[in-house]
């Protein structure tokens, strides 16, 4: 039985094209999930479309982890790899000392950037065939070929980074409780499904996708064709109804059966009950759209989005991830693999900092915020660059009153001179107070002018020290009120 129309929910037409090829590579991830164990989770979810003023697209594409699946592991081939330590342990922007390492081990991190997209760690070779590691503001695990594992850790506890995350991206707080050590298979699943159930909720608030599909059957009139072989094979010669084939504009296509199929994995994967009942949900309101199809990831990844169904990015990533059997056999069978997961947590930070200021600005009379808003440029012509601050705050009638750029820096230097210019071009773009903002701590430092108007430092508490998420989100918005009060409130004339 086809599935019936649900009115909670709007369906919308997005293209009557039909899309046979994708573009976009597939992440396999580890089949231990050991990032969680190395303090970081690769999972959030975002549920602020509402309150996404200035973002074009609220997807979460840019956030997806940096990873992939490489060759099985064979411990007994890796001797020639000798670590400093095991695992390697590094905090961001740090290195290790030289070491050897075995051929596959080599080939696997000079492959990084053409496997995964791009290089999270920074990897060279000494004259003596030493490789040396480097990490940036990228944390997660990288496992080589011998077996040996990297973690690259931010100078937060997990706790307090997992909420980071659910900040960020406006998990609702029920959704889970992340208050446990995250070393098993099962909370990698969970927190997969926090990001599924998340951005299935966005696609089904702007509109499942509708694509023709090919559509054979009987029907009392002539739909599309007759088919000539079945219509003969009806039994009377004179028949009141058709066998036809079609093409129909509909949901229950491979896109959406293939979310579907997803959930219905996730379903059965994940350990905590709270989640698997708001899947079950999910579940129950995609069945009255898609049919239950067995949908293989090779046919998911063949799937082509366009700029009318493009809100289905990042969930069609996670779908096709779910329906990895390789992935999940590996998982199942305790097969390890070599891989790298890693997390960019200049992204994370940055929509911290965004989300922060919409919560201060909603409680100030007048204000709102964009992020990533498109500003005025400074250069004309062929050397013009495009201005995007992560922040920008105007008063109710569009006018610019702060510039915010988010910066994570956790070892609290000095700003840089990019990040100084950079803002600088903003504030002198927009003739407005600037502000660069850093996580956790406290910038001890006086604010400077430019033309006339003030440039300043400021850390939000990203790490104070409390018992839950509520009381982190209040020190943190409290720590952006603050920063309000001081170059907003201070430097007003009317906002200078």
């Amino acid at each position: 039985m086809p599935p019936r129309s649900l009115n909670r929910l709007r369906v919308i037409n997005t293209s009557g094209t039909r899309k046979t090829g994708r573009t976009g590579i597939s992440r396999a991830l580890s089949s231990t999930y050991k990032i969680l164990h190395s303090q970081i989770s690769t999972i959030s979810s975002k549920a602020f479309a509402s309150s996404s003023i200035g973002r074009t697209n609220n997807s979460m594409t840019e956030f997806l982890p940096i990873g992939g699946l490489g060759p099985q592991i064979d411990e007994t081939g890796g001797t020639e790899t000798e670590p400093p330590s095991e695992p390697i342990s590094l905090g961001e922007h740090e290195e290790t000392d030289p070491f050897p390492v075995s051929q596959p081990d080599a080939e696997f991190l000079e492959r990084m950037e053409e496997r995964f997209g791009t290089a999270p760690l920074d990897v060279s070779f000494g004259s003596d065939g030493k490789v040396t590691l480097s990490s940036g503001s990228y944390v997660g695990v990288l496992t080589l070929p011998s077996g040996v594992r990297v973690e690259v850790t931010p100078k937060r506890t997990v706790t307090r980074l997992l909420w980071a995350l659910r900040y960020a991206f406006d998990t609702p707080v029920d959704t889970l409780d992340l208050e446990t050590d995250f070393t098993s298979a099962s909370s990698f699943f969970d927190a997969i499904g926090i990001l599924f159930r998340a951005e299935l909720h966005s696609v089904l608030s702007q509109g499942l996708h509708r694509d023709y599909v090919a559509t054979s059957s009987i029907e009392k009139r002539v739909k599309g064709r007759i088919d000539v072989q079945r219509q003969l094979q009806r039994p009377s010669p004179v028949t009141t109804d058709f066998a036809v084939d079609y093409e129909e504009f509909t949901t229950d296509n491979t896109l959406n059966q293939a979310v579907l199929a997803s959930i219905r994995v996730l379903i059965t994967l994940v350990s905590d009950d709270d989640l698997r009942s708001q899947l079950r949900v999910q579940e129950r309101q995609l069945r009255e759209f898609v049919s239950v199809e067995p949908v293989q990831p090779a046919t998911v990844r063949r799937i082509e989005l366009s700029r009318l169904n493009d809100h289905y990015t990042t969930l069609l990533e996670l779908a096709t991830l779910v329906l990895e059997r390789e992935f999940f056999e590996d998982i199942r069978a305790g097969t390890q693999r070599s891989l790298a997961l890693f997390v960019n947590m200049n992204t994370v930070f940055e929509r911290i900092v965004e989300r922060g200021f919409r919560a201060v600005a909603q409680e100030q009379e007048g204000l709102r915020v964009d992020g990533q808003a498109s500003i005025p440029n400074l250069v004309d012509g062929p050397h013009s660059v495009s201005m995007r601050p992560d922040v920008l705050v105007r008063t109710a009638g569009g006018e610019p009153i702060l510039v915010a750029d988010a910066k994570w820096k956790t070892n609290h230097e000095s700003p840089s001179s990019s990040d100084v210019y950079q803002l600088t071009s903003y504030i002198l773009s927009l003739e407005v107070p600037g502000v660069l903002v850093y996580p956790g701590g406290s910038v001890k430092m006086p604010p400077s002018t430019v033309e006339g108007y003030s440039l300043h430092s400021f850390a939000v508490t990203t790490n104070a020290d409390t018992g839950s998420y509520d009381e982190y989100v209040q020190n943190l918005e409290a720590s952006v009120e603050s920063l309000f009060d001081q170059v907003v409130t201070e430097d007003s004339e009317p906002y200078r």
